[in-house]
């Protein structure tokens, strides 16, 4: 007998990205193929990191991991799904999973490369940017799994492993850096990947022989919450920016995507900005305005960082530096912060447009549901 499914979907439109529609289907288990599953999706978590998603998703290739259309594209999530129908012989219904998804109730993929701890999506139709967004790692077998400390997972799990890596990929090129860099400035220094990586650079400047100030750079409605969660040496709202002076070598970590502000730091600083790492894009309102001049600046591409250092280190010994990593983060932020959920298609949609406004809470981590 073949069972029915009503998906539900939320369309973004590409170049407009405060248009939205919700786009209904029917499924039905027979229309399934060879290797094919439906994952229903139990819970997702959102941040800033899924603004980035949409105002990256074509110069990043966000849009390519769910199609939707040529106009419309899909914001990817991160979030538990369960399996609910299985053409794959390895892969069994009722599963639980970690990973990728939509912003839809349900996804169809083609399981592939299936191991006892993950299988990944091989669809020909999903135009993928690397693995790491491609693989599904089953919860039952995920030393990383706790049932009860889910909505942090949700939450924190795909943006600490950037905070993670990126705290790697700092402290190599400051061990490596002449003259010493003295302070570095974190921009959108509220947002979740942006405080995580703060805590690993305070926590492991002694480790690495180092003395610089963590400073966090924030809007003046958010610096005394970033101030408590106590993940940075100082807290200066972008209004009182003039106060770090000339003269500091300096790295600046980007996650505001502000480029006005980024070149009154670059004039700022002029010959002592060693470096100006480009990581997110949480200012969506200043992607509207790009103030003429050049920044000398990188891009920061977290999957890289994952590649390399799991070449070097071995895929047990990633996930026991991250575990280690993450341990220390979440005992630090365990009382930071509270859960707000939402349920339904119209309260994930409201939220979306939050996100866009910039106005979304950071004391609150989120969990959507459809």
């Amino acid at each position: 007998m073949s069972n029915k499914y009503n998906i539900t979907e939320v369309w973004i439109e590409k170049a407009k990205l405060e248009n939205t529609k919700v786009i209904e289907k029917e499924f039905t288990s027979a229309q399934l193929k060879s290797d094919e599953v439906l994952l229903e999706s139990d819970a997702f978590g959102f941040s800033a990191n899924n603004i980035t998603y949409a105002v990256f998703g074509d110069k990043m290739g966000y849009w390519g991991f769910f199609p939707a259309d040529d106009t419309w594209g899909i914001v990817p999530m991160w979030g538990f799904a369960t399996v609910r129908e299985s053409k794959h012989p390895e892969v069994k219904v009722g599963e639980k999973v970690y990973g990728y998804l939509p912003m839809a109730s349900h996804l169809v993929i083609t399981a592939g490369k299936t191991s006892p701890t993950h299988f990944f999506d091989i669809s020909e139709k999903r135009n993928s940017i690397s693995p790491v967004y491609d693989n599904y790692v089953r919860c039952a077998s995920d030393p990383g799994y706790q049932f009860d400390r889910e909505v942090w997972q949700l939450n924190y799990r795909p943006l600490f492993m950037t905070s993670f890596v990126l705290d790697d990929l700092v402290g190599e090129g400051l061990m490596a850096a002449k003259p010493p860099v003295t302070q570095v400035l974190i921009t959108s220094a509220s947002s979740k990947t942006a405080y995580g990586a703060a805590h690993l650079l305070m926590k492991h400047k002694k480790d690495r022989g180092l003395d610089y100030q963590v400073i966090g750079l924030t809007s003046a409605n958010n610096k005394a919450f970033t101030q408590d969660l106590g993940c940075y040496d100082k807290v200066l709202s972008y209004d009182d920016i003039a106060q770090l002076g000339k003269e500091q070598v300096s790295w600046v970590l980007d996650f505001a995507g502000n480029k006005g502000l980024l070149l009154n730091l670059q004039t700022q600083f002029a010959d002592k900005l060693d470096k100006l790492v480009l990581i997110g894009s949480t200012d969506v309102d200043a992607q509207q305005d790009k103030p003429d001049g050049h920044l000398d600046s990188e891009f920061f591409f977290a999957p890289s960082q994952i590649k390399k250092r799991t070449g070097e280190w071995g895929h047990a010994g990633f996930a026991e530096r991250y575990a280690s990593a993450w341990q220390s983060f979440a005992l630090h932020m365990n009382d930071k912060v509270a859960v707000a959920e939402y349920s339904g298609v119209k309260a994930i949609e409201a939220l979306f447009h939050t996100g866009l406004e910039n106005k979304l809470n950071n004391a609150e981590i989120n969990v959507l549901k459809f």
